[in-house]
């Protein structure tokens, strides 16, 4: 076995064997959808401050070389409860024009039913990738969300997720994101009422159609948790 499998079987079983293991199941998603793409994925997200865990299944689907289609299942629970249902969401990716050969963006329509009588949401988001020289990648997704329904909470809210990561031989990628939660757009709360998360991550090939992502992010505002671990475990068809 190569060392960026072992690398990252270790990282799975370090992460999956933890105390619990963050309600932040999210990622810095890039905006390439390459034709006849077909993939599940199992996402696993710890928080350590309030022991929350999350469960999340993903199935996506390319329907030609612009458009794809996901639709995504999450759970959540803490030591005194078993996994209840946390969301159903749908997302609709939207690969735009190239800006440039280095430069890669598009958009991203999701729809969130949440349980437990709380509003569902909607999104906009848009999402961009730059390609450097020798191997460096850089993400940055700008996030908008508005409630509908009862209990909506009014305005919008904005988010941004960034990414910069390297390729460190053909099958393992090491970088660093940062997830950053503003509030709503018309009545920004103060920096140290803000989530912002930063940290390292691993992402690795495993074979021919799996991959392998770990990550733990760290809080640098008070209202943020202080740390959370994530892991996801993908396969293409």
């Amino acid at each position: 076995m190569t060392f960026p499998a072992r690398a990252g079987i270790i990282t799975l079983f370090l992460l999956a064997g933890s105390p619990g293991a963050a309600q932040g199941t999210g990622g810095v998603f890039g905006p390439v959808v390459n034709d006849g793409h077909r993939s599940l994925q199992y996402r696993l997200a710890y928080e350590f401050d309030s022991h929350l865990l999350a469960h999340r299944f993903d199935y996506q689907r390319a329907l030609n070389g612009d458009l794809m289609l996901r639709g995504i299942v999450q759970t959540r629970e803490t030591a005194a409860s078993g996994a209840d249902p946390d969301f159903f969401q749908g997302e609709l990716f939207w690969q735009l024009p190239d800006v440039s050969r280095r430069w890669q963006h598009g958009l991203r329509f999701d729809v969130r039913i949440r349980t437990e009588g709380r509003p569902a949401t909607l999104g906009v988001h848009w999402t961009n990738q730059f390609e450097f020289g020798s191997g460096w990648r850089a993400r940055f997704v700008v996030l908008t969300t508005t409630d509908v329904g009862d209990g909506a909470r009014s305005g919008v809210a904005l988010q941004t997720r960034a990414g910069l990561s390297r390729a460190a031989g053909e099958r393992l990628r090491l970088g660093i994101e940062m997830y950053s939660a503003y509030g709503a757009i018309d009545a920004v709360p103060s920096l140290d009422a803000q989530r912002h998360q930063v940290g390292p991550t691993l992402e690795a090939r495993l074979g021919k159609d799996w991959r392998v992502y770990s990550g733990v992010l760290f809080g640098v505002t008070n209202a943020t948790a202080s740390a959370e671990a994530r892991l996801r475990l993908g396969r293409t068809f």
